[in-house]
C-alpha cells in the first residue's frame, strides 16, 4: 500500500504498510510570519491535529516560510526527527535544534529510507536554469520500497531532462507526479504592467511542455497532480485575492485532460487521498479523517477584480513614523545593499542602456521612503557604489524606475527583522518608465542579498522571534513509537 494525502498548498503525507512521513507540512491556517503578511492556506481546510497520524519523520525540502513554518514545526513532537535540505541555511538547522528536534541533514544524491518508504533528494541545476532564490531546494522523490507507489516533485523547480534521467535509474516508470503554480500577477503593485489574461491556458500549455519531457525522458505518469496555487488574503487585504491569483487550476487540468484523454491530471484538494498499488493509481479518496477541504462557498473570491484605482498601502510593520536614529541606520543598510548589488541584475540593466534612452529621467533606481506625511528619496548612484539622499519632490517623474514603500518597511528589511516579501502584497507600489528597456528587478536584488545563506545570524534572530511568539501547541503531532531510519 502507497497513500498520498495532500496537505494544502505543497504540503504531502506519505503513508505506507510500515511508515509514515510528512514533508513541508503547513499545520496552521495562516503562515508567512516571517515576511509580517500572514497568508492563509488556500483552499481553506479542516484540520484536525488530534487526528493526525503519527510520524516517522518530517522532511522539509527547502527554507522558504510557505515550506519552512516555524509556528508550524512547534506542533511536531520533538521525537521527531526533521530531515532538512543540507544546502538551506546554517541558521535553520540551528533553530531546529534549539527547538529540541533531531535535525538530520538531507544529502542530494542520498537516499534515506524510514522502513519501507524511501526518500531521494535530488539537486537544483543552478547552473543552466534559472531558479531564482531556490538555491536549498531539493525535489525529491519518494517511494514504497515494495513498489506499491512512487511519487516525484521538483517542488519549485523547473524539471530537466537530467532530473528525470536519475528517477529513471531508480525506478523504470513514474507514478505520480506533481506540477506547481506558482504564477502571480503583480499588476497590483504597478500600473505599468497590465492585468494578466490567458493564464490559465497558459499554465496549461506550460504543463503540456512538462507532460512532454516527463513522457520522453521517462514515461507516462499515473497521474500529474496539481498543487500549490497560492494562498488567500484577509481582512483589508482581501481584493488581492481577486488579483494576485491568475490561474483557473481546474479549468487548466480540464484543458489538459481534453488534450491528453488516456491521462489524468488533478487539481489537488486538502485531504484528497490518492492510493496505489503496483505503482498504479486505484483510488482517489476526496479527504481522510484528519484533513478536509472546506466547501467552495466558503472559499475566497478569485473572479478578477478591475479596480479603477489600486487601495493605498499600510506599513507591514505597523510603524508610519520612523524613530530616533532611524533614517540613520536606513543609509547604512542601503550602502550595504549598494555594495550587493555591484554585477547584479539591475547594475547590469542600468549599466546597458545607451544616453537618451531613459525618456528624460534620471537613469537610475531610487527609493521613496514613506515616514509619515514626508517621504525620503534615495537614488541608486552605482559609480559611487551609495545609494544618496536627495530632494526630489516628485521621484516618478524624475527615475527610471523606483520603489514606494514605507521606509520603518525598508529598515526591518534591510536589518533582517523581516523577510523583503513584507514590501509585496498590498504593501508598496513600483514605477518603470520604460519597462521594455529595463527590467524591473529590485525585488530579485532584495530576495538575493536578503536570504538566509547570505545573512544566516540576522535570519536566526528572526526564527527566534517566531518561536518565542508562536502559540502554545495544546496537540502535538506525534512521533511513531518505533522509528527505524537507514541511509
Amino acid at each position: 500500500m502507497f497513500a498520498v494525502t495532500f496537505l494544502g498548498h505543497q504540503g504531502w503525507l506519505f503513508r505506507s504498510d510500515r511508515a509514515c512521513i510528512a514533508v513541508d507540512p503547513l499545520l496552521f491556517e495562516h503562515f508567512g510570519a516571517q515576511h509580517a503578511l500572514e497568508y492563509q492556506v488556500f483552499p481553506p481546510r479542516r484540520l484536525d491535529l488530534a487526528r493526525f497520524p503519527a510520524l516517522d519523520a518530517v522532511v522539509l525540502t527547502h527554507e522558504h516560510d510557505d515550506h519552512f513554518d516555524i509556528p508550524s514545526l512547534a506542533r511536531l513532537s520533538r521525537k521527531i526527527p526533521i530531515h532538512l535540505s543540507a544546502r538551506s541555511s546554517s541558521a535553520a538547522h540551528r533553530i531546529l535544534r534549539e527547538m529540541g528536534f533531531q535535525v538530520v541533514p538531507l544529502e542530494p544524491g542520498v537516499p534515506v529510507t524510514f522502513d519501507d518508504l524511501e526518500v531521494i533528494p535530488l539537486a537544483g541545476d543552478h547552473v543552466n536554469v534559472d531558479c531564482g532564490d531556490e538555491w536549498d531546494t531539493l525535489p525529491l522523490l519518494v517511494r514504497d520500497t515494495g513498489g506499491a507507489g512512487s511519487f516525484f516533485s521538483m517542488v519549485d523547480i523547473t524539471p530537466t531532462e537530467h532530473h528525470l534521467h536519475l528517477v529513471k535509474g531508480v525506478l523504470a516508470k513514474p507514478g505520480l507526479v506533481t506540477w506547481t503554480n506558482n504564477a502571480l500577477d503583480w499588476s497590483h503593485m504597478t500600473d505599468f504592467v497590465d492585468e494578466m489574461s490567458g493564464s490559465t491556458e497558459a499554465c496549461a500549455a506550460r504543463m503540456g511542455v512538462g507532460r512532454e519531457l516527463v513522457r520522453a525522458a521517462w514515461g507516462r505518469p499515473a497521474a500529474t497532480l496539481l498543487c500549490a496555487g497560492g494562498f488567500s488574503f484577509y481582512g483589508e487585504r482581501a481584493w488581492l485575492n481577486r488579483r494576485v491569483f491568475p490561474i483557473d487550476c481546474d479549468r487548466a487540468c480540464a484543458l489538459l485532460e481534453r488534450a491528453h484523454p488516456r491521462e489524468k491530471f488533478v487539481s489537488t484538494l486538502p485531504g484528497q487521498t490518492f492510493w496505489m498499488e503496483g505503482n498504479r493509481l486505484v483510488r482517489v479518496d476526496a479527504s481522510t479523517d484528519f484533513l478536509a477541504t472546506e466547501p467552495r462557498n466558503v472559499w475566497p473570491s478569485r473572479e478578477p477584480a478591475h479596480l479603477a484605482t489600486l487601495p493605498d498601502f499600510a506599513p507591514a510593520s505597523g510603524a508610519r513614523a520612523l524613530g530616533r536614529g532611524d533614517l540613520p541606520r536606513i543609509e547604512k543598510g542601503l550602502h550595504e545593499l549598494a555594495c550587493a548589488l555591484v554585477g547584479g541584475p539591475l547594475f547590469r540593466c542600468l549599466y546597458s542602456m545607451m544616453a537618451g534612452e531613459s525618456e528624460g529621467r534620471r537613469p537610475t533606481f531610487a527609493f521613496a521612503l514613506r515616514d509619515g506625511a514626508r517621504r525620503h528619496v534615495f537614488e541608486y548612484v552605482p559609480s559611487a557604489c551609495v545609494f544618496r539622499r536627495v530632494d526630489v519632490d516628485d521621484p516618478e517623474s524624475a527615475y527610471l524606475l523606483g520603489l514606494e514603500c514605507w521606509a520603518s518597511d525598508l529598515l526591518q528589511v534591510l536589518r533582517g527583522d523581516m523577510g523583503p516579501m513584507a514590501l509585496s502584497f498590498g504593501r508598496a507600489r513600483l514605477w518603470n518608465a520604460v519597462p521594455a528597456l529595463v527590467a524591473d528587478v529590485i525585488f530579485d536584488e532584495l530576495y538575493r542579498v536578503s536570504h538566509p545563506l547570505r545573512r544566516p545570524a540576522e535570519t536566526f534572530r528572526a526564527y527566534e522571534r517566531l518561536w518565542k511568539s508562536a502559540p502554545t501547541a495544546r496537540v502535538r503531532v506525534a512521533a511513531k513509537k518505533r522509528t527505524r531510519r537507514t541511509s
